[in-house]
């Protein structure tokens, strides 16, 4: 009989995910005049699951719509930006973090809203949120029998 492992499954904090795709992707977001802060808010919906994200930038204490996004598949083609905004790696990021909320836990009840601000980050900051992306989304690693079969393979060529 042959033991299969169960997969390793890293539950991180959505919140932090989140933000983490916001930061890695502040550059493209911020024209002029240049966001002191984005507010990240999202509706937790009775069954648990995100039912819709906002993403504004505040400049000179104006708030500015970047995107929004209902993950929905009937009626979603995913975020969309606004107001000049476009980044194509954040709609991404969201749209897999969405899709794969099960990755992911916070701490809301049914029918409640959550809101992040973000500030400008830090390299420090960037650093640790390009870790926390590549941690959620990592591959699944190769087994030591793949790894020994791919190298013998390779030495017979």
């Amino acid at each position: 009989m042959k033991t299969e492992l169960p997969l390793k499954v890293h539950v991180a904090p959505l919140d932090h995910i989140l933000s983490s795709a916001v930061v890695l992707n502040w550059n493209a977001l911020a024209c002029e005049p240049a966001p002191t802060m984005l507010r990240l808010e999202y509706h937790v919906g009775r069954d648990l699951a995100i039912e819709n994200l906002k993403l504004w930038a505040c400049s000179r204490e104006y708030w500015t719509l970047i995107c929004d996004y209902s993950p929905n598949v009937g009626w979603s083609d995913g975020p969309r930006f606004a107001n000049g905004y476009h980044s194509r790696s954040l709609g991404r990021l969201f749209q897999s973090i969405l899709m794969n909320q099960n990755r992911f836990h916070h701490e809301y009840g049914p029918n409640s809203n959550a809101t992040l601000e973000i500030h400008t980050p830090s390299e420090e900051d960037t650093l640790l949120a390009s870790e926390r992306v590549s941690e959620a989304f990592s591959l699944p690693s190769k087994t030591p029998a793949v790894v020994l079969a791919t190298k013998t393979t390779a030495h017979k060529s």
